[in-house]
């Protein structure tokens, strides 16, 4: 009876499925090597297959999409959107020494109208049709600011008497009126605007596209500027392309650099590229098939495969090496005796590095608020998984056909000069005396890291967050100095909106809507407010009774007759007129001080809503606030759950809790340096460097975990630890140097990119990598031998 029930103890069920564990590698090793014609060909089948969807792989380069549509701001935004005419405003600038001549206005009203039969354009406002409320014979009149039967329309020459005094009067009518100077026209009188605004739901980046290529058909003789977020999203678009086109290549090109340096051999070269390029491949033609898109994240996914995925190669490359050094190269069977060896051995450790790497991207799915960062996280960690297939499937059936090229002698003194061969050249002394350095000084080792630590934790509370748009832009960038003229001479052109619900023809509502308008003008950022209330007033003043809102509902009621039929009653009223909008724009730029805008709105709003008058504060800055509101929350969640995802799949993996603990030291002290380099120098939280932390924990733990694992099996095979620890970082630990100095290098060309958050991103994840791997191979062999730790017990794979 015992022995049937020491067939259910746990330690019995643990070895059986321990020794089918190696024994499943060992045949799928064997069947690798064995059958790699067959491996290539499917690889070379699948890669055309992905190949063929990239092409249709769509990009998605607007921010405020990256919040759920359940998100409620998003789902306010998005009925506004279509109750009142969209959204964005497309901004177009003309640009001269006067605008007020007769050939710019006509351009100006060619233009217009060009502009409005372009798919996506709800309306467009500019000088020739913007709404005018005046005086007539019969009382008031409604209509364009230019009526159709003006002189300026005619062909008088410019110089004519007439013309001339048309002009001035437009002017005068212009900056008379104080909704349109300094709104539609600057005050020196220099600059105009044309404002398209897009019909909800469509393309931003495509109506953008269209409103540019319609101005460059026009012929215009002024100088012309674009702004707005359509054309932003449309800039960054372009960008991700360029990245693309650009970045690749380069991080490629320093790959063989790295690769030739480190392993002296085309092999070295040739298949960790190779593979890392294969698995972009299948990880974009799976986002294509799946019909997902590019964004601003998901732009870096192939910097990130090609550095990361790299290391799976590179190890297995490193084992193989090692076992073959002194193969004959006619020894056929031997060699791929070896290279099964090799490959059973050394699967185990870039299975757990992959795990684990893919373990911190999963914190992406679940622990962020924003679509855009769970994409990210759910794709990168399938193309970790596809980098992880490629690199134990098509590298090792491949490395035989290279090894099979080599000149290799077999006499014994030949063999014994290949096998000191590591050990004998200069990354092999380097390593022999770095590790002698580290294990000789382990407890200054540990004071220098601890002083580090404890440094940079003052720079944490530094750190801020910035979610603006215009600031993913160069200084210099031509977005970048529109948008600073906007700001300067038109208050800026992010929309802010304030919904109003209530009877709108009630005289208290009107009158309550024009105190919220006195209010958001307190705030100082705000600028360029229109409602229903501003026309009524500006009527009620043309009829004699001054500007102000009627004593009546009745008066209230005629001057809604008037108003009726009018393009921009579309923009600020229902139909019923129970809601209305207010709708003003603030400048670029000053995420901190909109963050104290948008809740001092608020505040208010909770006072001033009554029994007969909702008010509810919307639109983009809003999404834009509540999208920077989410990156705190998404890198505390994310950070957490990498941080438990990981521990325990260490602790699992490599069977014990100690080395579970041990393991996150060296990555906790990397964050630590890396969050408190952010706020001494000033680098903000936004939706790129918000990926750090995760991406940190994920990748810089595949080191220690190869770091361990080696030091298991040379514990195992009764070397003391003095001598395991040196012998396993002259090693494991070149290959982890090689891997750091990789990935270091293919995450420093992010600094190249066009946006400003993938180059912090980039010099920031190359930083972490620096310091991942430097603390593998320095704080982790201080403390296990200083604590003086033995995985000898433990079962080795």
């Amino acid at each position: 009876m015992k022995k049937i029930l020491q067939y259910f103890r746990p330690k019995y069920i643990k070895r059986q499925l321990f020794e089918k564990f190696k024994d499943w590698r060992s045949k799928f090793s064997c069947f690798v090597v064995h059958r790699r014609i067959f491996v290539l060909i499917t690889t070379i089948i699948i890669t055309i297959i992905a190949g063929v969807f990239i092409t249709r792989i769509k990009i998605n380069s607007d921010l405020a999409s990256y919040l759920p549509e359940s998100d409620p701001v998003i789902s306010v935004l998005n009925y506004i959107g279509k109750e009142y005419e969209g959204n964005y405003l497309a901004i177009i600038a003309l640009q001269t020494e006067n605008i007020f001549n007769k050939a710019t206005i006509n351009r100006i009203d060619q233009l217009t109208s060009d502009l409005q039969t372009l798919k996506g354009i709800a309306s467009v406002t500019s000088l020739t049709n913007v709404i005018d409320i005046k005086k007539s014979e019969d009382g008031i009149e409604i209509g364009n600011l230019i009526d159709r039967s003006n002189p300026l329309f005619t062909d008088l020459d410019d110089d004519d008497t007439l013309v001339q005094e048309e002009l001035k009067k437009l002017k005068h009518n212009v900056f008379s009126k104080e909704r349109l100077k300094g709104q539609l026209v600057s005050e020196d009188a220099k600059v105009t605007l044309i404002v398209c605004r897009l019909v909800e739901g469509v393309d931003q980046a495509k109506a953008a596209t269209r409103i540019k290529e319609t101005v460059e058909n026009t012929g215009l003789e002024e100088n012309v500027r674009y702004g707005g977020m359509p054309f932003q999203v449309l800039d960054i678009m372009e960008f991700i392309l360029k990245d693309l086109w650009f970045l690749v290549p380069l991080i490629c090109l320093l790959m063989v650099i790295a690769l030739g340096f480190s392993f002296r051999s085309m092999r070295g070269i040739v298949l960790p590229l190779s593979a890392v390029l294969i698995t972009v491949i299948w990880t974009f033609g799976i986002m294509s098939i799946l019909n997902f898109t590019l964004t601003v994240v998901s732009d870096i996914i192939p910097v990130i495969l090609i550095a990361i995925g790299s290391a799976y190669s590179i190890h297995v490359i490193s084992k193989c090496d090692e076992e073959n050094h002194s193969v004959h190269k006619a020894d056929h069977k031997h060699r791929e005796e070896k290279t099964c060896k090799a490959l059973s051995g050394v699967s185990t450790p870039v299975l757990l590095a992959a795990i684990t790497t893919i373990a911190g991207f999963v914190s992406f799915a679940f622990g962020s608020y924003l679509t855009a960062i769970k994409e990210f996280g759910i794709f990168s960690g399938l193309g970790v998984l596809f980098a992880f297939i490629v690199s134990v499937t098509f590298v090792p059936a491949m490395l035989q056909f290279f090894y099979h090229r080599e000149r290799v002698n077999n006499t014994p003194a030949q063999q014994n000069k290949n096998s000191s061969k590591i050990n004998k050249n200069a990354f092999g002394v380097f390593m022999n005396k770095f590790s002698t350095f580290i294990l000789k000084n382990a407890k200054a080792v540990l004071i220098i890291a601890v002083i580090a630590c404890m440094a940079a934790c003052f720079g944490i509370p530094r750190i801020e967050r910035k979610a603006e748009i215009i600031g993913y832009f160069n200084p210099k960038s031509n977005i970048r100095k529109t948008e600073a003229m906007m700001d300067k001479q038109f208050g800026g052109s992010i929309p802010i909106q304030i919904l109003v619900r209530g009877d709108i023809q009630d005289p208290s509502v009107l009158t309550k809507m024009k105190q919220m308008e006195h209010y958001l003008e307190t705030e100082g950022e705000v600028n360029n407010l229109l409602s229903i209330a501003d026309l009524i007033e500006e009527a009620n003043d043309v009829m004699g009774e001054g500007k102000q809102v009627p004593d009546s509902k009745a008066k209230v009621g005629n001057l809604f007759f008037l108003l009726e039929g009018e393009e921009i009653m579309n923009q600020l009223i229902n139909q019923d007129k129970s809601e209305a909008i207010i709708q003003g724009t603030v400048p670029s730029g000053q995420s901190t001080r909109q963050r104290v805008l948008t809740r001092n709105i608020d505040h208010f709003i909770r006072d001033a809503n009554s029994e007969s008058v909702a008010f509810l504060q919307a639109g983009p800055l809003l999404a834009i606030q509540h999208l920077d509101e989410s990156l705190l929350h998404s890198q505390i969640v994310s950070l957490v759950l990498a941080m438990v995802l990981i521990c325990i799949c260490v602790v699992l993996l490599l069977r014990s809790f100690i080395a579970g603990l041990i393991g996150l030291i060296p990555i906790g002290f990397t964050l630590i340096i890396v969050f408190g380099f952010m706020g001494f120098a000033r680098i903000p939280l936004d939706i790129a460097t918000v990926l750090v932390g995760s991406i940190a924990i994920g990748t810089g733990i595949d080191y220690t975990i190869h770091f361990i694992n080696r030091f298991k099996n040379e514990r195992k095979s009764g070397k003391n630890m003095v001598d395991a620890l040196s012998i396993t970082m002259q090693t494991t630990g070149k290959a982890i140097l090689i891997n750091v100095m990789t990935v270091t290098l293919g995450f420093s060309v992010l600094v190249f990119a066009n946006l400003i958050p993938l180059q912090r991103f980039g010099m920031l994840v190359a930083i972490t990598t620096l310091g991942s791997g430097l603390g593998a191979m320095t704080v982790l062999p201080a403390i296990i031998l200083l604590a003086k730790m033995n995985f000898a017990n433990k079962e080795v794979s």
